[in-house]
């Protein structure tokens, strides 16, 4: 079962989001960057939002009625440059990066047996001639993947992968996969405890929506369970704790589009 929007998109298996969003007293709604509001590119600095989107969500922020969020595993400061619309909370690198409406940037550090442990996996994939595809962040190291062809991403993949979840566990840290490439970071912290946390300050009858399309967006789809609902973006065949699928970014435009509809239909 399905709910129309904009365009014929429809979010798959949310039969009734449109009357949830109508009915609720109080809303939050939380996405993901890359892959979600910007279409990926092989050039990081080139993943512009789609067109369209940066007017609505400065359209919801202006509205006071929907608390915006925007949880990435991207630094802030990429965040800034990338969507520069104020009025939105902005999480980076999978949470230990936060920046509040007209705040300043809160930054939470690893432990240094963490620290440690990043240097060494950075280490090991220099010395498999990774180099230059690595971004270090303040919390993990990134190996990006998507300027390679398939096949040479897969391998180049599965090598660092194989250095870098050896190395994890004994310096508290973890591996994971994202939609073009791999990435080592400190555990203990990911987007679902950043989401648990906004939720907190939040009343608790608060129609709370996340929406993201990657493995790393997970943790916040299974914190939303029973409380609100994750959408994933993507293929709604893939297994995921989300409740609902939006097929594209452009979907993600057009959902926008409708929740700044139904509300100021409502408030209107």
């Amino acid at each position: 079962m399905t709910s129309q929007i904009k365009n014929n998109t429809k979010i798959i298996k949310i039969p009734d989001f449109r009357h949830r969003l109508r009915k609720s007293k109080s809303r939050f709604l939380a996405l993901d960057y890359d892959g979600t509001l910007a279409p990926f590119r092989a050039e990081r600095m080139e993943a512009y939002p789609l067109a369209g989107i940066p007017e609505l969500l400065e359209s919801l922020a202006e509205s006071g009625s929907t608390p915006l969020a925007v949880i990435s595993g991207r630094p802030i400061t990429e965040l800034m440059a990338l969507l520069p619309v104020g009025r939105i909370t902005l999480v980076g690198s999978h949470g230990f990066e936060q920046m509040k409406p007209g705040g300043e940037t809160v930054v939470i550090r690893p432990g240094a047996h963490q620290l440690a442990g990043l240097r060494m996996a950075r280490e090991k994939a220099i010395l498999l001639g990774f180099g230059r595809e690595l971004e270090t962040k303040v919390a993990s190291v990134a190996f990006h993947t998507r300027k390679m062809a398939p096949r040479e991403a897969v391998r180049a993949e599965d090598l660092v992968c194989g250095q870098w979840a050896r190395l994890a566990p004994s310096q508290e840290l973890e591996c994971r996969r994202f939609d073009g490439g791999v990435e080592i970071r400190a555990s203990g912290r990911n987007k679902g405890d950043v989401l648990e946390e906004l939720l907190s300050e939040l009343p608790l009858e608060t129609f709370s929506v996340f929406v993201g399309d990657d493995e790393t967006d997970e943790d916040a789809f299974r914190v939303l369970r029973g409380r609100g609902l994750g959408i994933k973006v993507g293929s709604p065949c893939v297994s995921t704790a989300a409740a609902g699928f939006l097929p594209d970014c452009e979907a993600v435009r057009d959902f926008l589009e409708q929740w700044l509809s139904i509300i100021s239909a409502r408030e209107g």
